[in-house]
């Protein structure tokens, strides 16, 4: 077995092709110097060098060690870098869970933060329903997670950190008559025609809606239930108005207007958007994850 010290010996004398030069070099004397190399020799069952009074020269088996001696030495120290960079969490590999909604400016403020100030991290991007996303995330299939968290759903493996707060507004086509409004009095929305969460695929945002309803003692007509961003569509098609995030507005810029909800509390119609990961991963990799997006308090 070839060891690190009698490679760095080996390569110091074929570069220097004098015994004197490679000593001074490595820091030591000559006679052990001439010994590990001989040494270095027998293990490796073959002269490397011609010797003679006045000169030192490489055999053609010396000349083919030296280059792999080179690369295995200049991979060895790559191995080590990346290692080290690893265990700080400066490279590797992070997947990540999302929702729909955390895709319009959680995960892009997420991403961007690591390719500012850790570039080498590389990301598999997986989207689904908040549900999946805490099963996959127990299962240890994905190591990070963008998620909403309904109230019927936990996990005592994983942290949830809550990372965004943001408003629920109203979605309605420009023509309809709130459109004028600077904001809406939660009682507009009573007994009218109204486009709801889907449970199968919305629990998060089904649950808080009603809660909203509830909070307020209102009670809109449920028309029909679906996920953006078809819901908006539907919204812009005047089949009724909408409770949304205030980030969804983006999804419609031109065919819709969105208007703050009233909420004299300004927790009332406010839903949170988590970072959820396993209790007991070390991947040191995550632990940015927290700094890039922020906390919630």
């Amino acid at each position: 077995m070839l060891h690190s010290k009698a490679l760095q010996a080996f390569i110091a004398v074929a570069e220097e092709l004098h015994f004197g030069n490679a000593a001074r070099r490595l820091h030591m004397s000559q006679p052990p110097l001439s010994q590990q190399i001989r040494r270095f020799e027998e293990d490796v069952g073959t002269p490397l060098f011609v010797r003679n009074t006045r000169s030192v020269s490489l055999t053609p088996a010396g000349v083919v060690l030296l280059k792999k001696a080179k690369q295995l030495v200049s991979d060895g120290q790559a191995a080590l870098v990346a290692t080290q960079r690893r265990a700080a969490g400066n490279s590797g590999h992070l997947t990540i869970g999302f929702t729909s909604t955390a895709a319009y400016q959680l995960l892009p403020k997420l991403l961007a933060g690591y390719h500012a100030c850790l570039p080498d991290i590389t990301f598999t991007l997986k989207e689904d329903l908040s549900a999946n996303l805490i099963t996959l995330l127990a299962d240890d299939r994905i190591d990070l997670a963008l998620l909403r968290r309904p109230a019927a759903v936990s996990h005592e493996a994983l942290v949830f950190t809550c990372v965004s707060r943001e408003a629920m507004y109203v979605a309605m086509p420009h023509e309809h008559p709130y459109a004028q409004l600077e904001s809406i009095a939660p009682q507009l929305l009573h007994g009218i025609p109204f486009i709801g969460f889907s449970a199968d695929s919305a629990l998060y945002f089904r649950e808080r809606i009603q809660s909203i309803f509830t909070h307020f003692q209102i009670q809109p007509h449920i028309v029909h239930e679906s996920v953006m961003p078809t819901l908006l569509s539907l919204v812009e098609a005047g089949m009724g108005l909408a409770l949304v995030p205030e980030s969804a507005s983006s999804l419609r810029p031109v065919g819709l207007r969105f208007l703050p909800l009233n909420d004299d509390n300004k927790n009332v119609a406010a839903i949170d958007l988590y970072c959820a990961q396993r209790r007991d991963d070390d991947n040191p990799a995550l632990n940015a994850a927290a700094a890039i997006l922020g906390r919630v308090d």
